[in-house]
């Protein structure tokens, strides 16, 4: 039997592929990989305890993102990862309603039902005239009777 140049190639190439790392399909076809869970939480790194001794300066763009990376979290239900956020947006930015907001829902979503209500009476004391307030005292009463 003759050898083909178009076999060898082939060989090779999925010789190659395989020491990658990348997975084929029996068609010769690559299969993307599989996704791998996004962890942000700096403390699995240790660095959690020189990133809480450093105050934050009062910034609404890095409010706003951490705001929004902690809504991608908590779609993908990595509620500890988007709690860190939403804490880090209140931080850059104190009045942030939205993220005390959201940080109730995220508490609420854990099973930690004080902190999420400490969340909601925030988000009312900080802002007494939201047209809001009778669905978060709705969702604080709920809380409560569960605790």
């Amino acid at each position: 039997m003759p050898l083909r140049w178009s076999n060898v190639l082939g060989v090779l190439v999925t010789g190659v592929l395989l020491c990658a790392g990348v997975a084929i399909s029996p068609a010769g076809q690559s299969r993307p990989p599989k996704p791998v869970l996004i962890l942000d939480t700096d403390a699995a790194e240790g660095k959690a305890e020189a990133e809480a001794s450093k105050e934050k300066e009062l910034s609404p763009t890095l409010a706003a993102e951490n705001l929004k990376i902690g809504d991608f979290y908590l779609k993908r239900k990595n509620y500890p990862a988007a709690l860190e956020r939403y804490r880090d947006a209140v931080e850059y930015q104190p009045d942030l309603l939205a993220a005390y907001e959201a940080m109730a829902r995220a508490y609420e979503k854990i099973g930690e039902s004080t902190k999420a209500v400490e969340a909601y009476r925030e988000f009312i004391r900080r802002n007494p005239e939201s047209p809001k307030i009778p669905q978060v005292n709705k969702s604080i009463a709920k809380l409560e009777k569960r605790g």
